[in-house]
């Protein structure tokens, strides 16, 4: 593996092809050692068979200084002195340059409303850098030079193993609408917003826990808001319900804290005061958890849930000396009025369990339903429900 494997190369796809780094197959102009003049001609006979546009030859002339040039690497880090991220797009959160390596002697050139890091092979961040130019270097870049490969023997450069990866401080608002449980169970209903910016790039890539990649804005804000949000659950989880309404300092503290862990400046912070839920509200967020959730599952696992949910409810309403339909008038249903069905519901074939009749597969034990009967005596339709054949009076158990 040579010593500039992983180096960043800009410039025409022909000249990368050239030197053999386009993606291709072409082993890329070998005769080295080369001076600038020997490079360009080579690059202009590569033209004259049609290998090559003749404007990235004068990109090339124009940009190669001239010197003797030992390797393909040498003429890479001559061509591309300086790492940057400019003209950045304001949909853009985070960038992460398309290297694995830099070379010394690099210039790290960081925005004014820009911060940088070095994000070593394992996905760790290492070195910062703020606003300004930086000169890459093995001192200047102590943690990923002690992560990169040896010094090349022969050459005025070396590699540092790092991809660097630039972000925005732009402000960033995301919204928290949360329902949450206190601490003896009630639940709440969060509400707000909160503005934010990246403050120390490194936090905030290792709470992503990901290796170095690219975020839009709202990409971001999505993650930001999962972040505050955790933080946010773990409060109203440790505290009372007497405790949050009235006042938002514990939820600001809740939020500033997970933003400093996450390496994020709060600017702006705003929220609605704390209530409990009604009644009617919690039972809405629970149905649509239970709805959400279902969604995902295949029609028999569904049918199982529903069943299981179904006596939950059933059990609960027993307890509480309640009917989940219609009156009751014991703590439980005997095993016939279990088993009676509506006139408008159909029996299961399997448990006799009522179920409407626009449903597949049974509330009760999950097997498929079936709107027909046929009775084995007399091959007529039987009603649902019923245990003997009207037609004949044959037994259809």
């Amino acid at each position: 593996m040579p010593w500039y494997w992983g180096l960043g190369f800009v410039g025409p796809t022909s000249i990368r092809s050239f030197f053999g780094v386009g993606g291709d197959e072409n082993p890329g102009f070998s005769g080295f050692p080369a001076s600038k003049a020997q490079i360009v001609q080579a690059a202009r006979e590569a033209i004259e068979e049609g290998e090559a546009d003749p404007a990235d030859l004068g990109w090339l002339s124009g940009n190669l200084p001239d010197g003797m040039f030992l390797d393909s690497g040498e003429v890479f880090t001559a061509l591309m002195p300086i790492v940057a991220c400019r003209g950045q797009d304001a949909s853009a959160l985070v960038t992460a340059l398309p290297m694995t390596a830099v070379a010394t002697g690099t210039r790290m050139v960081v925005g004014a409303d820009q911060t940088a890091v070095l994000v070593g092979s394992n996905g760790r961040a290492l070195d910062c850098f703020g606003p300004g130019e930086h000169l890459l270097s093995r001192e200047g870049a102590p943690r990923a030079a002690a992560e990169s490969r040896p010094l090349a023997a022969g050459f005025a450069r070396s590699a540092i193993d790092a991809t660097p990866v630039f972000a925005s401080t732009q402000e960033v608002r995301t919204s928290l609408n949360q329902t949450l449980r206190t601490r003896s169970g009630p639940s709440v209903a969060i509400r707000g917003s909160v503005t934010v910016s990246i403050g120390a790039l490194a936090e905030f890539l290792a709470k992503l826990g990901s290796r170095p990649r690219g975020l839009s804005t709202s990409e971001g804000g999505t993650e930001i808001t999962k972040i505050l949000g955790a933080a946010l659950e773990q409060t109203v989880a440790s505290h009372e319900l007497g405790e949050l309404t009235g006042s938002g300092a514990l939820l600001e503290a809740a939020v500033r804290s997970g933003a400093a862990q996450a390496g994020l400046r709060v600017l702006a912070f705003s929220f609605e005061p704390v209530a409990a839920l009604s009644a009617v509200d919690q039972l809405t967020a629970v149905q649509e958890m239970q709805r959400r959730a279902l969604a995902n599952m295949p029609p028999e696992m569904q049918a199982r849930v529903s069943a299981q949910l179904a006596q939950a409810m059933e059990r609960a309403h027993a307890g509480r000396g309640t009917a989940p339909v219609g009156p009751r008038t014991g703590a439980s249903p005997g095993p016939t009025e279990r088993t009676r069905t509506a006139p408008d519901a159909l029996a299961c074939p399997s448990c006799e369990a009522p179920n409407s009749r626009d449903r597949k597969f049974c509330g009760n034990c999950g097997k498929p339903l079936s709107s027909k009967r046929v009775c084995p005596g007399c091959g007529k339709d039987a009603e649902p429900g019923v245990k003997f054949c009207g037609s004949c009076g044959a037994s259809l158990a």
